[in-house]
Parts: C-alpha cells; sequence; structure tokens
C-alpha cells in the first residue's frame, strides 16, 4: 500500500527505493531547519529515525492525507514523542499540511509542539512524550481492529532507552497473549540515550532473546538500509499468531557528522546556529540535498521568524498595561539578575554528596535536573550514584530498599514523571513506610516550555500535597531551592523540593531568613536600582501587622511575580501588599497565613499549576481557622484547568495569565470591590 485516495482507493503517490532514499535526505533537511529555526529540539533521535518514517508514510502505510480519520487507514503510534519533528516532517511529505509550515516547530499555537498532540494536527494518532506507552495504546488499536474485523494494521515507534520503562514489557506480555499479528513494534536501536550508552545506563542485551522469549516474532534489520526495511515491513504481514518487532540498528544523528554517535545531541539543537563547525550549514551540507541553497533557508527562517513576530505582538496586547512598563528589567530600576532555579538543587546534592549516607538514583536526565553535581567533584561518590534508566516507578521502589537500610536516598526527574508516573509507589511504599526517601520534583510548571504539554507538571503539587507523612518545599528561586534541598536532607521522613528549569529571578540571598516550616513575609518599600533592595523579608513570627491593603500568598517562581505586583499595586494605586512567601507547603505555616487573612481580609494565592491546586490548600488553612468576625474576599490565580503547551517559558506565564500585570489588575478590582 502507499497514500491512497480512500474514496477510489487509487494510489495518490508512490515511490521507488531511490526516491524513497532522496526523500529521507530531504526530511533530514527540513528536520535541521526547523530544530535550528526552533533553537532546541532532538536532533541524534529525529535523524536515526528518518529512514524508517520516509519508508512507513511515504510508502508502507495505508492512509489519506485528505481525510486522516479514514477508519480503514493504518495506524502508527510514536511512543517517542521526542522525535516529533521527523513524524510533522513525514506528514508534511505525504501531503498532510505545507511542508514549510514545519519550520514553526516548538512556537506557541503553531500546532508543531515539542511533543505531538493530536487535537492539533492531522495526521497524528497520539499525544505522547510520557515514555513507555505507546505500546499499550496500540495493543488496545489492534483489539479492536480484531473485534470489528478490520483489516488495518498497527505500527507503533519505540526508542530503545524507552525501553527501560516496565510498562513496555507489560505490553509485550499482552501482545503476545492476544497472539496480534496486526502489530508491529518498530524499536529505533541506536544504541545511545540522554546519560549515556544504553548499556552503560541500563542493559538491554539480549535484547532480540528477550523479546522473543515474550513471544514476539523478530526482525533485525539496518534502520538505514530502504531496501531492508522495505522487505522487514513486507516480511511482518505474512507472520501469523503472534506480534513482530523489527530492531532497527541506527546511528543516532544519522547524517549530520557533528551529531552522529554523540550522546549530547539527543535534545541539543546545532550548537553553533546557522553557521560554524556544528552549524545548520554544516548539517545541510553533509545532508547534501541541492534543493537547499541559501536562498531557500533564508526563505523558511523567514517564516518562522515572521511568524515568531505575530505570536510576539498577540502576547505583548495580552498583559494587562499600567502607566508604564513594569517588567523585568524593562527599566534602570529595579533591576534583577536571573538563574536557573535548578542551579540551586545542583550546589546542594554535591554538598550533601560529602555524606556517605547519601545516595544518588538517576533518570536518564541527570545532567538537566543537576543531579550529575553529586558526583562530578568527586569521582569517588560514583560507587553511591545508580543510573536506574528510564523507570520513576523502580527507581521509587530501589529508593525505598535503600532508605530501609539507613541510606538517604535522592531521587529526580521532570517533575511529571517523577510524582506522577509512580504515584502509586509514591504513596504506598514510600509514605505508608514513612521511608526517607527525598524526591527532586525537576522542572516543575511551565519551566520547560517547548516541550509542551507532556513535560509540564501542572498537578504535582495536589499529588503531594494530600500524602501522608510527605514534606513538600517549593523554593522561590535557585538560592532559596539550595536551603530547601538541604532541609529535606535533615529531616526524617518522604520529601519533595519542587524546582524549575529555566532562569528565574533571583529575589532571595544567602542571608535571607530561612526556615523549614515558616513562610517569609515580604514587604515592598521604595524603588531601588536592584529589584532585591526593594523588599523587606522577615520570618512569619519575627513580623508584625502593617494594617496592608490586601495579601498575595505565593509559591516557587510565582513568589517573584508577587513580589512585582506588589510594586506595581504600591506605585500605580498606592496600595500596600503583604507577601507570604510559601516555601515550604507541607508542613505548612499556619499562623502566618490566618494572620494575613485577618489582618487584610484580602487574600489572593498566586501558583504556577492548575488553580486550587496550592490555592484550595491555603482556603481551607482559612476556612478551617478563621473566627470570621470580618469578611474575607479570596481569589486564586493559576493555570486554568488547562494543559500545558509549546512556547517560551515567559511567553506561557503571560498567555496563562501568571504574570504580576494580570496579579496586580486582579488584586485591584477585588480591592475596589472590598471597598464597596
Amino acid at each position: 500500500m502507499s497514500i491512497l485516495d480512500s474514496k477510489t482507493g487509487k494510489i495518490r503517490r508512490d515511490y521507488t527505493i531511490e526516491e524513497l532514499i532522496e526523500k529521507a535526505q530531504e526530511m533530514r533537511a527540513y528536520n535541521m531547519i526547523a530544530i535550528t529555526a526552533a533553537g532546541s529540539g532532538h536532533t541524534g533521535g529525529t535523524l536515526s529515525i528518518m529512514d524508517i518514517t520516509a519508508a512507513l508514510y511515504l510508502k508502507k502505510i495505508k492512509h489519506d492525507p485528505a481525510n486522516p480519520t479514514w477508519e480503514e487507514r493504518d495506524r502508527v503510534f510514536w511512543s517517542v514523542g521526542h522525535k516529533a519533528p521527523a513524524l510533522y516532517i513525514a506528514l508534511a511529505e505525504a501531503g498532510y499540511f505545507p511542508k514549510e509550515e514545519t519550520v514553526k516547530l516548538r512556537k506557541l499555537w503553531s500546532g508543531f509542539e515539542g511533543h505531538p498532540n493530536r487535537l492539533k494536527l492531522p495526521g497524528i494518532e497520539l499525544s505522547a512524550g510520557s515514555l513507555g506507552q505507546g505500546l499499550g495504546v496500540a495493543i488496545g488499536c489492534a483489539l479492536n481492529a480484531q473485534l470489528e474485523q478490520k483489516d488495518y494494521r498497527v505500527y507503533t515507534i519505540l526508542g530503545d532507552g524507552e525501553l527501560d520503562e516496565g510498562s513496555v514489557w507489560e505490553a509485550m506480555m499482552c501482545a503476545s497473549h492476544y497472539q496480534l499479528d496486526n502489530l508491529t513494534a518498530i524499536v529505533d536501536r541506536n544504541d545511545l540515550q540522554i546519560d549515556g550508552p544504553t548499556k552503560e545506563v541500563m542493559c538491554l542485551e539480549p535484547l532480540l532473546a528477550k523479546w522473543q522469549a515474550f513471544g514476539w516474532h523478530t526482525i533485525e534489520i539496518d534502520g538505514h538500509n530502504m531496501s531492508q526495511i522495505l522487505s522487514a515491513l513486507d516480511e511482518v504481514e505474512k507472520i501469523k499468531g503472534q506480534p513482530t518487532v523489527l530492531i532497527a540498528h541506527t546511528l543516532k544523528g544519522k547524517g549530520v557528522s557533528f551529531a552522529e554517535g554523540v550522546v549530547a545531541y539527543h535534545g541539543l539543537a546545532p550548537k553553533d546556529g546557522r553557521s560554524g563547525k556544528e552549524s545548520l550549514d554544516r548539517a545541510l551540507e553533509d545532508i547534501g540535498d541541492p534543493q537547499f541553497n541559501p536562498e531557500k533557508v533564508d526563505h523558511l527562517f523567514k517564516i518562522a521568524s515572521d511568524y515568531q513576530k505575530e505570536i510576539d505582538q498577540k502576547v505583548e496586547a495580552s498583559l494587562p498595561k499600567f502607566s508604564r512598563p513594569y517588567w523585568w528589567n524593562a527599566n534602570s530600576l529595579m533591576q534583577v539578575q536571573m538563574e536557573p532555579t535548578r542551579n540551586g538543587f545542583g550546589r546542594a546534592i554535591e554538598e550533601l554528596g560529602k555524606d556517605k549516607k547519601v545516595v544518588a538514583l538517576g533518570a536518564d536526565i541527570t545532567a538537566s535536573i543537576r543531579m550529575d553535581k553529586f558526583y562530578a567533584s568527586h569521582p569517588e561518590r560514583k560507587n553511591r550514584f545508580f543510573e536506574i534508566g528510564i523507570a520513576e516507578a523502580n527507581m521509587t521502589l530501589v529508593a525505598s530498599g535503600l532508605a530501609k537500610e539507613g541510606k538517604i536516598p535522592f531521587i529526580g526527574s521532570y517533575g511529571v514523571f517523577v510524582t506522577g508516573r509512580n504515584w502509586d509507589q509514591l504513596r504506598t511504599t514510600v509514605c505508608y513506610n514513612n521511608y526517607n526517601v527525598k524526591i527532586a520534583d525537576a522542572h516543575a510548571g511551565i519551566s520547560v516550555g517547548e516541550d509542551g504539554a507532556t513535560h509540564q507538571a501542572l498537578e504535582d503539587i495536589s499529588n503531594l500535597y494530600y500524602l501522608p507523612n510527605m514534606h513538600l518545599a517549593i523554593p522561590c528561586d535557585a538560592i532559596e531551592t539550595e536551603k530547601a534541598t538541604q532541609a529535606i536532607a535533615s529531616i526524617h521522613g518522604p520529601a519533595v523540593v519542587r524546582y524549575a528549569r529555566e532562569a528565574t529571578p533571583l529575589v532571595t540571598t544567602s542571608d535571607t531568613p530561612y526556615q523549614f516550616g515558616l513562610a517569609n513575609v515580604i514587604r515592598y518599600r521604595s524603588e531601588k536600582k536592584n529589584f532585591m533592595e526593594a523588599f523587606q523579608t522577615k520570618l512569619s513570627p519575627d513580623y508584625t501587622s502593617e494594617r496592608e491593603d490586601l495579601a498575595l500568598i505565593a509559591c516557587g517562581p510565582m513568589v517573584a511575580e508577587a513580589m512585582r505586583a506588589a510594586y506595581i499595586l504600591k506605585e500605580e494605586y498606592n496600595l500596600e501588599s503583604r507577601i507570604l512567601n510559601i516555601h515550604t507547603l507541607k508542613p505548612i505555616d499556619k499562623k502566618a497565613i490566618l494572620k494575613a487573612a485577618e489582618d487584610t481580609n484580602l487574600i489572593i494565592s498566586i501558583e504556577e499549576h492548575q488553580v486550587g491546586g496550592f490555592g484550595n490548600i491555603i482556603a481551607g488553612v482559612i476556612a478551617q481557622n478563621k473566627k470570621y468576625s470580618t469578611p474575607l474576599l479570596m481569589d486564586m490565580i493559576g493555570v486554568e484547568d488547562r494543559f500545558g503547551e509549546s512556547g517560551e517559558p515567559w511567553e506561557l506565564t503571560k498567555v496563562f495569565g501568571l504574570t504580576a500585570e494580570h496579579i496586580a489588575q486582579r488584586a485591584k478590582e477585588l480591592y475596589d470591590k472590598k471597598s464597596r
């Protein structure tokens, strides 16, 4: 089969092997242009899977771009959601949308998100990004074909690092049990994952024998040999009574010399941009497609930049306006430094590594979350660093065993995975047993930006807060993250530190008071050259009411926005704000919250999270303890019951209504209501 007209059954377009080879190279070129224009993306894996992608979408599967939901179509599920650019290019080549549109990769509202969203683009079968889930979905689809006596075939594409996840092996067993001979799994066996070679992170061999032991028919191929790819795809249709897996041996970064076989290019755009040794120009030279001359490349980049300009205008137009701009570092006064919040965790874990009781478990993104600092300066610590791979549930249980024997284990990953995928293990094994396990809830909130909804932890506060025995720290910046990490290491029992990935304003110093379990009260005094000097901070028991007009209660990166909102409210309306930095959410400082409610009678909770996750906790504290001798107005600011999406972190902060401008506008509306 190939690209069909679903109404007539006629082939719309077919390709020879030679044409497919050429198309795969063209797709690599578009892929590299899109990733370079985005400034981020997964170079290595998109290049390694491209020949298989071209074979599937341009030659093998039965589908119709003019009728994307055609019931008789073959289905392809991309379990490896981070290789989305390869999927987008393939769909474009097949005719689902113009190829030029793919250069809008990872840009806000473009549809070409960092991980595929089936609700945004035609031809996508599965919104994906959390590894280890695609094969199970494909099984359900294949079972449906058998139930409905349909002859469509089902394919799923897996990464080899993804095979660390236990859910994949559960699905393998299930597919074999139901003898799903209409199902084909394709493993992109490029031997590399984020933290290094798969054999070092989590050995998969003997891989072929393992699939066979689970009852699968197995085929090994060169994943860059178009003849072998097509022959294997033909062969799977003849297999009866069992599913088939293609182990496709590939080269990560295939076709681009500086990326070939390089671990770093898992999630990296060409580091030199458009020109240089490791650049788009060099990549296109390696790929060797003559159509991508400078004029065409300039044209494609202009499409991307023009689109971004339109987005910039729309985003800025959505911000509430005041008499002057108050945005970060927009003026000579109130200047602030920025630092990735994760750096604070890195400094703390490096120091904690000196304690022989402290051990660290990696989940394949150790450098990104700064867990690698545990052993970076002291190689002898490596015997206390265990790489578990992409297996959050197992990592949590292994940490529990270490904790039971007296160690202080730290586990960590993207927050959405390390607090969600393993929630049952956290609840039943860690918290129920009160094991001394520490969790790095990294890259939380919308700080991962362009990676999109699958990687944005917007539900983790609720998931964690209601677990008995759990301790929960949500520091506001890199410096406070360092303090919080040290603090949770010193208390007994399960504990989490939730921190962001990208640069956030530094609004504390090493001298800023900090005590785990006590809120900080922050007051704006007057404009200064440096933002932090404009504020005074005290521990909540040391603060005496100044009869403020309202209270802004915030956690994490929203503390900085609350501080800037207090600045706006004072300068624009002469309103005084009491800011509570709830850096410790559990145990929570009930006295500070109740006092703010009683003193001001106007509370706004602010969170970089689904609205109410933090806000309802604050509301509960007040409802249980306030005597209500005076009325109370309360509102909550957060993400309004929606998933995230691809876009730069600051863009998302603006469009989700999480900025100081939005906070100040709402605070003024509530204050006016209270005054009436």
